[in-house]
């Protein structure tokens, strides 16, 4: 064999080889995560002498799975006071600042740019440490960089009632002046958590749009944190959005059923009753929280897997466009008519 044919035949080797690298990038869909509990994780190794977990723990990850623009949200499970909240919403700040220009710190619209750089949001979880001096709280997390945030997590607080809190109660006087604040200065309400009488609060009160940043649909999963039809159809009808939530029992109450595959029929369902343009992604992943190992659906177990969901939504009919609108699109796009 002679040593052109030989080198005829590694260079296509190569060739293949490369090919196959490029098929395997260009499958990859960039994604847009709606919501990431990481502000807990970066507060509690802060407080461990580890003032990197974003860059060292969370960015790998995010890399890996083409997750190209995150809400970092600092969690508050009702039991916090405002100077705790201060503290986890801080952390964050400092660590998405430490990452610039590596990263872009999405502050407002014209930090949206179409680039290749991961755009991080800092976003917040229940409000349970305001009880009063409400706008100059909600000033203050605006100052500090938060841009889409709900009044709850599941417990009832000052300001509204989570899906554990009475289910007569929904926003409070001070809640509706929060709602008011937060749109005065174009911060995106979330209302995942909220139950439904505050839900239908929030619909009536405000003007521009209102998200799930993950949430499924209550039809195919009877969960409370789940959605009713004529939840996400008031989600629609005001323009906003509904971010898939991997958390396995939001998924289905089938152990056996608590997969990626099951979570792409969530998103067919929902955006068969009201349009692909307001289905999102919101995974929720917790494997980074203590005792959370197996709270995932299969086949989403952490950040980096977050390429499964595409595959499942494929399966589920959705053509190119429409995976990229759900992965990507309708998040950065709702986040430029809101932001300032």
């Amino acid at each position: 064999m002679s040593a052109l044919f030989l080198g005829k035949k590694c260079y296509n080797i190569i060739n293949i080889l490369y090919l196959v690298q490029d098929q395997d990038k260009e499958a990859k869909m960039r994604i847009f995560d709606l919501h990431a509990d990481i502000g807990c994780d970066i507060l509690r190794k802060e407080e461990q002498g580890h003032n990197d977990a974003l860059q060292m723990d969370h960015l790998p990850k995010l890399k890996e799975g083409e997750i190209m623009g995150v809400c970092i949200a600092s969690f508050f499970d009702g039991s916090e006071d405002w100077e705790q909240m201060q503290r986890m919403v801080e952390a964050s700040r400092r660590q998405i600042s430490a990452l610039q220009p590596e990263i872009t710190w999405v502050k407002a619209k014209e930090d949206l740019k179409d680039d290749n750089r991961i755009k991080l949001l800092m976003s917040v979880e229940g409000m349970c440490g305001i009880v009063d001096d409400v706008e100059a709280k909600i000033q203050w997390l605006y100052d500090q960089g938060v841009r889409v945030a709900s009044l709850c997590w599941n417990e009832q607080n000052a300001l509204a009632n989570g899906v554990k809190g009475d289910v007569c109660q929904g926003l409070s006087a001070l809640g509706k002046l929060a709602i008011k604040k937060m749109e005065e200065l174009g911060m995106v309400i979330d209302v995942s958590h909220a139950n439904e009488k505050t839900f239908w609060d929030i619909v009536e009160i405000t003007d521009g749009p209102i998200i799930a940043t993950h949430s499924n649909a209550r039809r195919l999963c009877c969960h409370d944190r789940n959605l009713t039809d004529q939840q996400l159809k008031a989600i629609k009808a005001k323009g906003g959005i509904v971010g898939l939530n991997a958390a396995r029992h939001f998924i289905a109450e089938r152990d056996d059923q608590q997969d990626v595959a099951h979570l792409g029929a969530h998103g067919r369902y929902i955006a068969d009753l009201i349009g692909c343009e307001h289905v999102a992604m919101g995974f929720d992943f917790m494997d980074f929280i203590p005792d959370h190992d197996n709270a995932m659906g299969k086949g989403l177990a952490n950040a980096a897997c977050a390429q499964n969901l595409i595959t499942a939504l494929k399966e589920q009919g959705f053509d190119e466009k429409q995976c990229q609108m759900i992965a990507y699109d309708n998040a950065i796009n709702l986040l430029r008519r809101v932001l300032r």
